[in-house]
């Protein structure tokens, strides 16, 4: 589905003040464990797909864990500790379907400080026991996602503990924005690695925040040149596909029971929406049957191309290329696009596989 509503951000525009975006890099830099993690070419996939290149992040390995979400969260905790708001007795709270839990519960036992997280009960077993073993309390919630957001906000006002979250309400806004400032190191480390930028950039939206952050920095940083931007989600839980549908924030309508768990949100963080709407040019919703078919072929990829062990909500970018390369029905949404045999795609493989999750590989 198109976005009516995207070119038409004026530009110059600014996501990140120059100096907050600065602040991003030196203390990643600075960071004695951090490396960037590889900007993969994957020539069969192209070739399967008729394109020139497909460029992929592999994010399944970052700073000791299997996904992106600690790059937003060591940074906002770094910020909050410079600035005072953690203290030695401070305790992070936040609700999570795995990766965004253990990266809270990773930084916290890093930094000395208790950690609690709220899990909707339909998380994957391997992902809760990955975060309790990073010392964590942990309390499970009889409900979706955003139920567990709810409780875990209301409990957080009551016992004064600090909301680590990455998405955004209102009157809660710093934090949020702090990560998605966070997770802009990862575009920064795929520019200097690609010799051009890509005609099209795919990214994951579960609550939006990663999706707002790489809008953001690619409006940012090239303004009306930038490559297009196609945001993919799961059939069940497309929050953004819904709202810029509407052209105002809406709630999924669907059943909110997919295998992309790290995608299964009703509800678009509030900062991370104002960016959607201006900057992403179409919204593509995948199925289970097809994140999985994208899980194994990265699993399993065509000669010459590397191996990936992706879970499902990481895949997703590559099973949207698909649909859109290979399904007649998205031909009007390749020509929309200015999609051709000549076009470079980057995806995001945004985390690794668990254990026990769903697609075996």
């Amino acid at each position: 589905m198109l976005n009516p509503a995207s070119r038409k951000t004026a530009v110059p525009f600014t996501f990140l003040d120059p100096a907050e975006q600065e602040n991003v890099v030196e203390y990643f830099r600075s960071r004695p464990d951090y490396q960037p993690t590889p900007l993969r070419t994957l020539r069969g996939y192209a070739e399967q797909h008729g394109i020139a290149e497909v460029l992929v992040k592999d994010e399944t390995a970052r700073l000791g864990l299997p996904a992106f979400k600690i790059l937003g969260v060591a940074y906002a905790v770094h910020r909050l500790t410079e600035q005072a708001i953690i203290r030695r007795d401070s305790v992070l709270a936040c609700a999570t379907a795995g990766n965004h839990g253990r990266a809270v519960a990773r930084v916290a036992r890093q930094n000395n400080l208790k950690a609690r997280i709220y899990i909707p009960a339909g998380a994957s077993q391997s992902r809760v026991q990955a975060i309790a073993a990073e010392g964590a309390e942990i309390t499970i919630i009889q409900g979706s996602y955003d139920d567990a957001v709810i409780t875990m906000a209301r409990d957080a006002d009551t016992h004064g503990w600090l909301v680590i979250s990455d998405t955004a309400w209102p009157g809660y806004e710093t934090v949020p924005r702090l990560i998605m400032a966070g997770y802009t190191m990862m575009m920064i480390e795929a520019e200097e690695s690609w010799h051009a930028p890509p005609d099209l950039v795919i990214v994951q939206a579960g609550v939006g925040g990663l999706a707002g952050s790489v809008t953001g920095w690619l409006l940012q940083r090239y303004g009306a040149d930038r490559p297009s931007i196609v945001c993919c989600e799961p059939h069940e839980a497309a929050c953004v596909f819904a709202s810029i549908a509407a052209g105002e924030l809406r709630e999924s309508t669907g059943s909110l029971q997919t295998i992309m768990g790290g995608l299964n949100c009703a509800r678009i963080s509030t900062v991370a929406w104002p960016l959607l709407r201006s900057g992403v040019d179409a919204c593509v919703s995948v199925s289970d049957d097809a994140a999985i078919d994208a899980v194994r072929k990265l699993a399993y990829p065509f000669p010459g191309d590397p191996r990936i062990l992706a879970g499902e909500s990481g895949a997703c970018g590559v099973a949207a290329l698909s649909l859109l390369f290979l399904h007649p029905e998205s031909a009007p949404l390749r020509e929309s696009l200015k999609l051709n045999r000549k076009s470079r795609v980057l995806a995001i493989i945004t985390e690794g596989i668990h254990q026990s999750d769903g697609a075996k590989v």
